[in-house]
């Protein structure tokens, strides 16, 4: 699959440079290895390594948004309008009415001729009107000082762009992890058959299988045609020992055949029979009417 993935990284790149956001990203890396598992099918002609490729390309697919996409990470400032005023909060005048109430009813005996300047607990009483109200003042100041504060005069704003090269290194690498875990199971898939040399359906040839085989090629290679002919007589022989029996057309074994029109009556197929059951239809002609 790397080759292909390099055949087509100019057409990628391009694709994945002109997206700005890692969603697209995404989408557009989906898009490539529905191609790549595509053209990777097309020429794999082996059904277990199509299916284990569908799966790991499954894999890949869903950690596609874990791909560090991050590139160039932009910051600036722009300029904005002046914040109103906040909300008055209610304390604010109850702290200006109590700064004025006891400024007032501590000031008051000092201006009134009630007032006895050698009485020191007489004293004591005003002065601390006095500093409850200069209390109240400050407390009202700061409500105002929070009260008059304004908004910010410019906000900041922060754009992360996908980098192309970035994803595409990334991506390679989970696709050369599935190029790497199929050849291991080709690996496998090759050992396993090398397990299975000399075996004929998943069994060992048998030495009179092996005798037979033999002797059938040999007859081939002869181009004598009465070695041939005796040498394919055996095979009536070989079946026999394996409990299977050649039957030839008749009338009380018709049912074992086909029947198909012929210049001449007779078997064009034997039927094979074991135990009464037939194994496999045999062909014989009618001849003509």
């Amino acid at each position: 699959m790397i080759d292909f993935l390099e055949k087509d990284k100019e057409n990628l790149l391009t694709q994945l440079a002109a997206v700005k956001s890692a969603d697209k990203a995404v989408r557009v890396l989906e898009n490539e290895l529905d191609k790549l598992l595509l053209m990777y099918n097309e020429k794999c002609g082996n059904e277990r390594e199509r299916n284990a490729a569908a799966y790991m390309m499954q894999a890949v697919r869903l950690s596609l948004p874990l791909i560090d996409s991050v590139g160039e990470t932009k910051v600036w400032e722009t300029e904005t309008a002046a914040g109103s005023k906040g909300k008055v909060n209610p304390l604010l005048f109850l702290f200006i009415i109590g700064a004025l109430v006891c400024c007032g009813i501590g000031l008051l005996p000092f201006v009134l001729p009630v007032y006895n300047a050698g009485d020191t607990y007489e004293l004591i009483k005003p002065l601390s009107m006095i500093l409850g109200g200069l209390a109240c003042a400050v407390i009202a100041g700061l409500f105002m000082r929070r009260w008059g504060a304004k908004a910010p005069k410019y906000s900041k704003q922060v754009e992360i762009r996908t980098d192309a090269n970035k994803i595409y290194r990334n991506f390679r690498n989970a696709i050369l992890a599935v190029d790497q875990n199929l050849e291991e199971i080709r690996s496998m898939e090759r050992w396993e058959k090398r397990d299975e040399a000399g075996k004929i359906d998943g069994h060992t040839a048998s030495p009179s299988e092996l005798d037979l085989f033999s002797d059938l090629l040999a007859a081939a290679y002869s181009q004598d045609p009465e070695f041939a002919l005796e040498k394919i007589g055996e095979i009536k022989y070989y079946l026999h020992k394996q409990q299977i029996e050649v039957v030839d057309y008749s009338p009380a074994t018709a049912k074992f055949f086909d029947m198909m029109p012929g210049q001449y009556a007779g078997t064009i197929r034997p039927a094979m029979v074991a135990d009464g059951a037939l194994l496999r239809k045999g062909i014989a002609s009618t001849g003509k009417a």
